[in-house]
């Protein structure tokens, strides 16, 4: 006989399921601020937690839930606690959290407005208030995407097609030309991958050594492009980056902007994370010529507290966009409706086909927070990056690598026996270097096993550095002081290990 089919669309079964998921998310939320951050489960185990052929018969739901509760909360990062100070993970605020159930529960697909009338209008009210928020200006359009790294592909394909819109019908061959993009060497590895599905080449990509304090060397750029073009090179774009992933540097926006216009290549901004300190009150200008920029990525799912994902990519002339991805879909309706100013058909202006309403987390958060309440978090979280900066000097053997400008601060152990030996720039020097290297990697893997805490460790100029970021709206002055207690101990531990 047939197995009778469960009936998920019961009254009752949801609104138990509603009562126990939301009775889970307020205990993880109580909890996050006391749980170990790491879960030191070897991958073995967890693999056996889950090593299981496809299920050929149901089980209820809250059973489900159960094993969720059993299973997967123990062995998850807590990413959301205040002593995680690691990469750009930010602590979901609880309204956009439950925004994701409620864009999952209408299922609309952004594709096409014929779908999603008031999720298309609604990503258009969102993309305006990224750009008034970033600095970048609310008279901007773009689109969400998955994350940083399709907006900057999203960005070099505009650019692409500013540079040779020929590319579009006959390929990058047909063109009989070398396209280059110019960026410092804190890039993102989204743009090596994008300079490789764009079809020019890893070659095509030149990063530029960074300055010591790991902003665009503008000059450098300069010198790169003149020396391209007289090899036959033509300079498609040049990135300025705002706030870099190792240490949160912001390039002089101005002056590559004053470069791009100069080349005539396009400017695009990668403000993937540091797009919220265009809200700064306290610290104002730090995103200033981000309003020059032909293309700007910023991510929501970054310090605009929202869950993953929610990237997007900002641009000036939506014909532009159209004219760079519009392709023939003749299955999808056309936009309804006869107004002069019909919702926006994303499908024709980015990557993507079917496209989630994680317009709406963002539309919630902003509305239920306000901007000021970003302005504040954003100038509080730099306030306690200072901070910290300004503390960590005065423990012996610490010492900072690259200041903050946003709110990522990137420090070092250093014993004064090491320091010397590097002074000395002789053949010991080396050998020293790599020593204080193996040093920050040791401490950050200390500090992430124990699991109060998490940072990493990240190349910036001058070699390998520690690298704190302050992304949680929970972190406080408390959690800071109490990670800098540890820092004497952690120190004479690493000291130990120097042979």
């Amino acid at each position: 006989m047939p197995t009778q089919l469960p009936d998920p669309n019961l009254n009752p079964l949801v609104e138990e399921i509603g009562k126990r998921v939301n009775s889970m998310i307020a205990e993880y939320l109580d909890g996050q601020q006391t749980r170990r951050i790491t879960d030191p489960t070897p991958v073995e185990k967890l693999r056996s937690l889950f090593d299981e052929p496809l299920p050929r018969q149901g089980m209820p739901p809250l059973d489900v839930l159960d094993l969720y509760a059993q299973r997967v909360v123990p062995h998850t990062m807590v990413s959301t606690s205040p002593g995680y100070l690691g990469l750009m993970n930010p602590t979901p605020l609880p309204i956009s959290i439950y925004a994701d159930a409620l864009a999952s529960t209408l299922n609309q697909n952004q594709a096409a407005s014929h779908h999603s009338p008031v999720g298309s209008v609604i990503e258009e009210t969102v993309i305006r208030w990224l750009g008034e928020a970033t600095g970048y200006g609310s008279d901007c359009y773009g689109h969400l995407t998955s994350g940083g790294t399709i907006a900057n592909l999203t960005g070099l394909k505009l650019a692409l097609h500013q540079a040779a819109p020929e590319v579009r019908e006959f390929g990058l061959v047909e063109t009989g030309r070398r396209f280059a993009v110019y960026a410092s060497d804190q890039l993102h590895f989204s743009l090596v991958r994008a300079t490789d599905v764009l079809g020019l080449g890893s070659k095509a990509l030149r990063s530029v050594p960074a300055r010591p304090d790991a902003t665009a060397d503008v000059e450098a750029i300069a010198a790169a492009i003149d020396s391209d073009r007289r090899q036959g090179w033509d300079p498609m774009a040049i990135v300025g980056i705002a706030g870099t992933t190792a240490a949160g540097a912001i390039d002089p926006l101005e002056e590559l902007a004053d470069l791009a216009e100069k080349t005539g290549a396009w400017f695009h901004v990668d403000a993937a994370y540091g797009g919220a300190a265009g809200l700064s009150k306290e610290f104002p200008g730090l995103l200033r010529g981000i309003e020059r920029a032909d293309s700007v990525t910023v991510d929501a799912h970054k310090w605009f507290f929202v869950p993953f994902v929610a990237g997007a990519i900002l641009f000036r002339d939506p014909e532009h966009g159209l004219a760079s991805f519009k392709a023939a879909a003749t299955y999808i309706p056309p936009p309804r409706g006869g107004s002069q100013h019909p919702p926006t058909d994303y499908y024709q202006h980015g990557l993507a086909g079917t496209r989630r309403f994680d317009a709406l987390k963002i539309w919630m958060a902003l509305k239920h927070m306000g901007a000021d309440w970003y302005a504040n978090a954003v100038d509080r979280q730099l306030r306690l990056t200072r901070r910290f900066a300004e503390k960590v000097e005065s423990i012996p053997g610490w010492n900072i690598a690259v200041a903050p400008a946003t709110a990522i601060v990137t420090f070092r152990y250093e014993p004064e026996r090491i320091a010397l030996a590097i002074s000395k720039k002789d053949a010991e020097a080396e050998r020293a270097l790599q020593q204080r290297n193996a040093l920050q990697e040791w401490i950050a893997s200390t500090v992430q096993e124990e699991g109060r805490f998490w940072i990493s460790a990240t190349p910036v100029p001058g070699g390998t550095a520690l690298r704190l970021n302050v992304i949680s709206y929970l972190t406080d002055e408390s959690t800071i002081d109490a990670f800098l207690d540890t820092l004497p101990e952690l120190g004479n531990r690493a000291g130990g290990m120097i042979f």
